[in-house]
């Protein structure tokens, strides 16, 4: 387990800076993280470099020998339990770079949230999260209000069915500070979706800078090494009325306090990759709907007086 030096806080910084550059705006970030999670990630020597903050041994379990999930899984899963009444903790891992809304990028995980245990009160509200934050400007307090999570990307799955309707899968996105509230500066958008427990769930981001336009789907299992998306996961959010942009430099996951039983449920995670999906796995394309036959331009049996 550690804490994130302090010496990279200011690189990242730095590297922010150089990202207004215009050069920076016409070259893609060449990111490529993947995390299989078949190793512990908070143990020494590991191949990258994660960094933690908060209540992390009561957050964050590793168990090397639980089984494949799916195929092309390994042995071993990082166990999360998102339980609101345990102080907020989260691990992370550097991108090497930092990306903005200038510039395309794609990030994702694959995640099964349990059944056994599950519990979400219809009168709370609260999420299942992971995504990109900037290592010296987003904190950990994401539900309070003020919230000091500045520059953040989130997958954000609200399990709780409450009067308003629910489960909600609802990205969210945080641009730089404004008034001292990360709330004064974000953008959301929902759907009421109910994820599937016990499936291992690939959930995939997708940044499009000429549309300033973020799209998230999750799929499920199909065929061999191919994941379908489910009818109803997918989300897209504009992100063109965020001022400033955001500014992130780090790829993890994180479990908020709530400070009442709002949510408790554990997830298993087997990936997270920042760039192309890692082989093996794909994704099969969505059928076009079929069109409807053709009207016959030929003329049709007239009617007879018999």
């Amino acid at each position: 387990m550690t804490s994130m030096p302090r010496a990279i806080r200011p690189a990242a910084l730095a590297a922010a800076l150089l990202c207004l550059a215009p050069a920076a705006v016409t070259a893609p970030p060449a990111f490529a993280v993947v995390e299989r999670f078949a190793t512990d990630p908070l143990a020494p020597g590991h191949a990258l470099p994660f960094y933690a903050e908060g209540d992390v041994a009561d957050r964050f379990t590793f168990l090397p020998e639980e089984p494949p999930r799916f195929p092309g899984d390994r042995r071993g899963t990082l166990r999360v339990p998102y339980a609101t009444t345990l102080p907020a903790a989260r691990i992370f891992t550097p991108l090497g770079g930092v990306a903005s809304l200038d510039q395309d990028f794609a990030f994702g995980a694959i995640l099964t949230i349990r059944s056994e245990g599950f519990e979400a009160d219809p009168n709370g509200f609260s999420q299942i999260a992971f995504g990109l934050w900037n290592g010296h400007t987003t904190g950990i307090d994401r539900t309070g209000f003020p919230s000091d999570s500045f520059d953040l990307i989130e997958f954000d799955y609200f399990a709780n069915v409450g009067p308003f309707g629910g489960p909600f899968l609802s990205p969210t996105v945080f641009g730089g500070e404004v008034g001292g509230n990360a709330f004064f500066n974000f953008a959301f958008q929902s759907s009421e979706t109910r994820l599937p427990l016990d499936t291992p769930l690939l959930c995939q981001f997708r940044y499009a800078a000429s549309d300033r336009a973020l799209t998230l789907t999750v799929s499920r299992p199909a065929s061999g090494l191919t994941f379908a998306p489910l009818p109803g996961a997918g989300v897209t959010v504009d992100l063109s009325r965020l001022s400033p942009t955001f500014l992130v430099d780090a790829a993890g996951i994180a479990a908020y306090f709530e400070g009442a039983p709002s949510l408790h449920a554990v997830v298993d995670y087997d990936l997270l990759y920042v760039g192309k999906l890692p082989a093996p796995w794909g994704v099969a394309a969505r059928r076009a709907p079929a069109r409807p036959p053709a009207a016959s331009t030929r003329p049709g049996p007239r009617k007879t007086d018999r």
